[in-house]
């Protein structure tokens, strides 16, 4: 057994004579049982639609998730199916991405209809913008680097709500499809896993709003919103809000940050992290062409 990654949650790949899985033991406090419950079930919906994902395992008491002992404390933990094929490489065509929009496009599709008894924090404004905006408004950092970080969440906030209220489309998203999870097989079929961050929100949090942030990234944008297209209606107010909601995951993730890692280290190394998040914001802001006034 060796270890992949080890940040929200350790991963380990585990290799028998036969076949590779990968154990995740979940990270202290990230998910109730019941989250992870909703993905179990989730993965199993999608694969009961056709859509390749890497499920759980069920151990010999027939239950995926199991508690286990764990540097001290006491962890979750889940054995998934290895994916089938490799993680894409270069060069990431137009064609690609084309591709990944109908992947993407078919999977929200077959999640339509799933239901779980299991709950699952939900990808919303609370989640994405609201609670990390009051961690930051709670450390003791100078207003220069406070300020500007809940300036920006508010001002994101303010333009999602507008596109809310025009009507997004709402479902189980996967919420971090890059090309880091994903494999494809060598019959070209796209395999989906790691739906740790997914949850009921917009779709558009799933259709590759972050490409805003390089031009040179546009035509495979294009590409993939017309794959999408193809298989499932995506409305111009979806294709709007997606930088949007794009841009408010990465706040999202200054929270995990500050939680799971950089509020364990030196205030100075705090303040850095948080200053670079200003940086980081900053790039949005010209991104999306707009000084939010």
């Amino acid at each position: 057994m060796s270890l992949i990654r080890a940040y929200t949650n350790d991963v380990y790949l585990v290799e028998t004579w036969e076949e590779r899985y990968v154990l995740k033991v979940y990270g202290g406090g990230w998910r109730h049982d019941s989250e992870i419950r909703y993905e179990a079930d989730l993965l199993d919906h999608l694969a009961s639609r056709g859509i390749l994902v890497a499920r759980a395992v069920a151990a010999r008491n027939g239950k995926a998730l199991q508690h286990l002992e764990y540097d001290g404390e006491r962890r979750q933990a889940v054995l998934f199916d290895y994916a089938a094929g490799t993680k894409p490489e270069p060069p990431f065509t137009p064609a690609l991405y084309h591709r990944e929009g109908q992947a993407v496009a078919a999977l929200h599709r077959a999640s339509d209809d799933f239901q779980t008894s299991h709950w699952r924090r939900s990808l919303d404004l609370a989640t994405l913008i609201d609670r990390p905006l009051a961690l930051v408004a709670s450390i003791d950092i100078g207003d220069e680097i406070r300020n500007p970080i809940l300036e920006f969440g508010q001002d994101i906030r303010s333009r999602l709500e507008t596109h809310i209220a025009a009507g997004l489309d709402w479902g189980v998203c996967h919420g971090d499809l890059t090309f880091d999870n994903l494999h494809i097989t060598d019959d070209g079929e796209f395999v989906w896993y790691d739906f740790d961050s997914g949850g009921m929100g917009w779709w558009a949090i799933d259709i590759q709003g972050w490409t805003v942030l390089d031009t040179e990234w546009q035509p495979r944008s294009e590409a993939f919103l017309d794959g999408y297209r193809g298989v499932r209606p995506l409305g111009a107010n979806d294709i709007a809000a997606a930088p949007y909601l794009a841009a408010a995951t990465e706040i999202w993730g200054l929270q995990i940050d500050l939680e799971r890692r950089v509020l364990n280290e030196a205030p100075s190394a705090v303040r850095a992290y948080l200053a670079d998040r200003v940086d980081r914001f900053a790039a949005w802001r010209h991104a999306l062409h707009t000084d939010f006034g």
